[in-house]
């Protein structure tokens, strides 16, 4: 896909066909990293960071006990009370 650089005040710009902008998931007055990389322009978009409440979302005690349990105590793991 070919697009024209133009002049943009001081700045050089181009426009992101809609296409292409709905292909990487960017949407009008999104932020996005730019970086030179071996001669090329490689854009990103900047995706907000997840909290805890989304990163918590699915960690129930049921998901807890199944990620903790191994098993029963065997040899010297065996604790008398």
């Amino acid at each position: 896909m070919r697009v024209v650089v133009s002049k943009w005040g001081n700045s050089l710009g181009l426009r992101l066909p809609k296409a292409l902008t709905a292909e990487i998931g960017v949407s009008d007055g999104q932020k996005v990293d730019v970086r030179a990389e071996n001669g090329r322009i490689i854009v990103e978009p900047v995706r907000k960071p997840f909290t805890l409440e989304q990163m918590m979302g699915n960690v129930t005690p049921e998901a807890m006990r199944e990620a903790w349990d191994w098993g029963d105590d065997v040899g010297r793991e065996i604790v008398d009370d």
